[in-house]
This record gives structure tokens, sequence and C-alpha cells, in this order.
């Protein structure tokens, strides 16, 4: 329950960056885990003394990678500063933790014919999860930089003799194994970062978008109103002048240039009502069409039937404002997958049923402010609407307009 209020109010982007986000913290948080499968290996004399330690540089390492990796997400996508001093801190707590593995390493299990000593998977997963979260936050060439280096430090401890791997060359087996868990790593932490950029530049271009049609639908409607009354104006401004001077002069022309000019007010009003009228108008067809398409794209399966082409333009316009709002309260209160969207002619009316299913009632209040909005502009034309909860998460609305209602 808890999980689905903290969800309910994201969008499909906010919602990807807290998964990818948390996914990759409980990568971090897996260190101590790690931490305490290396103590259950100790020696029974100095699993008391060395143990304790141990857990305590597993927190500090976690808690260092933890940070660089949030300010590696920082910088990435929120713009800010390269973490430097983060990713200095984080080395020098994972050269610590190194030197103390290694001063520890004859505490630790030796390696067996079988498989490698706790030490050698402590030093794997100190550097390992070093370079996971560093290349959270970095370029790809310092990302391969710093996986070349941590598979070179690795190494040379295992040539050096501290690592050693049984019964294999010294230095091949520890090579490949590194090179191995600094690609597991990598190639969870960078894409993770990469996808969220990509997620969130998606995002923006979306918003972008949204405004760029605004912007164009005001500008449409200021070239309309400019080219309907500025002439009008002009002439009215002109006619106005020369029936001021008629007047002054006592000439009975005025008269007629002054009734010009009420005509010409009177049709400019005209004009101006007409271009509202068609930047106000919806066509319910293609707010049909337009809403299948927001929803397939939304991953939403949508059914359609019925046209509304025949119906009078003030019903249409009545039911689209519907077909819109129900739209909405698909996308934004509930977790759909399929949407089915009926229009049918009875005598004397016309209805309208919309029927979704992945209703979530945590994030839908029934009855909110859009139906009610709805419902008073069904009332204006002799209309009704009517929603309701059905069983299998499934949710209902119809709207039902008289034929003849203006």
């Amino acid at each position: 329950m808890r999980v689905t209020r903290l969800l309910s109010g994201r969008s499909d982007t906010e919602r990807f960056d807290l998964y990818t986000r948390g996914s990759l913290y409980f990568l971090v948080g897996m260190e101590p885990l790690l931490a305490l499968w290396l103590i259950s290996d100790l020696d029974v004399e100095s699993r008391t003394d060395i143990a304790y330690w141990l857990a305590a540089l597993s927190l500090v390492h976690t808690a260092a990678c933890a940070l660089l990796l949030r300010a590696g997400l920082r910088h990435r996508l929120d713009g800010a500063p390269r973490p430097d001093g983060y990713r200095l801190v984080a080395a020098a707590v994972t050269a610590a933790g190194l030197v103390a593995v290694l001063s520890w390493a004859e505490h630790l299990d030796a390696p067996t014919p079988d498989a490698p000593g706790a030490g050698y998977f402590a030093v794997i997963g100190l550097a390992g999860y070093l370079i996971g979260t560093f290349s959270a936050g970095t370029s790809t060439r310092t990302t391969v930089m710093a996986v070349l280096a941590g598979v070179a430090l690795v190494v040379a401890l295992d040539v050096a003799g501290r690592l050693a791997v049984p019964d294999t060359p010294q230095g091949s087996a520890t090579a490949i194994s590194m090179g191995i868990a600094a690609a597991a790593v990598v190639s969870t932490f960078r894409p993770s970062v990469w996808m969220l950029e990509v997620m969130w530049e998606l995002d923006r271009s979306q918003q972008v978008q949204a405004r760029l049609a605004v912007a164009e639908e005001r500008l449409r409607f200021a070239r309309d109103l400019h080219d309907t009354l500025g002439r009008n104006l002009s002439v009215v401004a002109v006619k106005s002048q020369l029936a001021a001077q008629l007047a002054r002069r006592r000439d009975d022309g005025a008269i007629a240039q002054m009734d010009e000019v009420r005509e010409i007010a009177e049709r400019a009003l005209r004009e101006v009502r007409e271009v509202v009228r068609g930047y106000r108008a919806i066509d319910l067809d293609a707010e049909l069409a337009g809403s299948q398409s927001i929803l397939r794209a939304a991953g939403v399966s949508c059914d359609v039937s019925g046209t509304g082409s025949d119906l009078p333009p003030e019903v249409q316009a009545t039911l689209a404002w519907v077909v819109r709002e129900g739209i909405t309260n698909v996308l934004r209160h509930s977790e759909a997958t399929r949407c089915a969207i009926a229009l049918r002619s009875g005598p004397g009316s016309v209805a309208l049923t919309m029927e979704n299913d992945g209703v979530n009632t945590l994030r839908r209040t029934a009855g909110g402010t859009g139906l009610i909005g709805l419902g008073e502009r069904l009332a204006a034309v002799g209309g009704t609407l009517d929603w309701e909860d059905l069983s299998g998460g499934r949710y209902r609305l119809v709207a039902e307009v008289p034929v003849g209602a203006a």
C-alpha cells in the first residue's frame, strides 16, 4: 500500500527515475552483505578481532560509494559540477580498504585447489564497487580508463603473490575475472544513467513540443484577429476622421459616413465572433481519432465505434469535451491497458460510453471537479452524465445528449 502511494502522484518518467535510482542504491547497499559473507569465512581464532573492522570498513566504503553515486547522478542529470571531491574520497577509502584486506590476508581463508581465497573476493568487491559508482558520473573514455586501472591493480597484486589463484598462471585468471566483474558493474551503472538521461530528455522534449503547439496556436489566433480587425479598423479610422471634418462644416454627409462606420463596426464584430467560434470549435470525430492516437502512444489499446459526423455541431462540441475529459482521466487516474469508446444514436438522443480498466482508487477521486464541470456543461444542453465503478478494476463513463439540443 505504501509503495502504491509513493508512485501514485508521479509521472511515468518520475517512476522510471525512482526505480532506476533505487536499483543502483540497492546494488551499492549489497556490499555489507558481502562483508558478512567474508566474515563468515574467517578462521575461528581471528574472526572476533577482524570482524568488527571488516564490517566497519564495508559500511564506510558503502557510504563513500553511495555519495559518489549521488554526486555522479546530479552531475549527469542535473548539470551539477563534476564530483571530483567525492571521487577522491571514494578512491581513498577504497585504497585504505585494499591495504586493510591485504594486511589481513594471513587471517582470511587461503586459496584452495578449487577456489580463490576470501581476500581475493574482498579486493575484487572493493575495486568493483568503486569502478561501478565511478562510471555513473563520468564519460565513457574516463570509465574505460578506470576499468583498465582497476584490472591492472588487481592483476599486479596477484602477480605480487598476494591474491594467488590456485592451479592457474599468476595474473591470467585474475585479469579475466576482474575484467568480467568490472564489465558487469559498469554495464549495470553506466547504461542505467544513460537511460535516465534519455528518458528525461524525452520528457523535456514533450514539454517543449506542447509549449510550441500552444505558441503556434496563439500566433494563428493573433494572425486571424489581425487580418480580421486590421483592415476594418483602418477604414473606421479614416471614415471617422472624414465624418468629423464634414460635421465641422455642417455637411449632411457626416451622417452617411457615420452610418457606414456603424456598418463596418458591426461587420467587424461578426467576423471576430466567427474567428473565436472557429478557434473554440471542437470536432467530435477529430477528437475521437486524436484520443485513440494518444492512448495508443501511451501503451493503451483503444477501440472506437460510431461516428459523430451526422450530429449537430452543438452536440458534437459537447460530446467532444466529454471525450477530452474522459481521456485525461484515463491517463492521469488509472493504469489502463484497454479503453473502449462507443457512440450510439437513438431516437431523439445520442449516448457516448467510455470504459477502461486499471482503475486505481488511490489515484482517483470519484466525482472530481472535471466530471462536475462536464455534468454542468451537459446539463446546459439538456444532457446527463453518469459514471460507475465496475468489477475487475473497470470504470465506465456515460454521457447522453438530446440530438436537438441547442
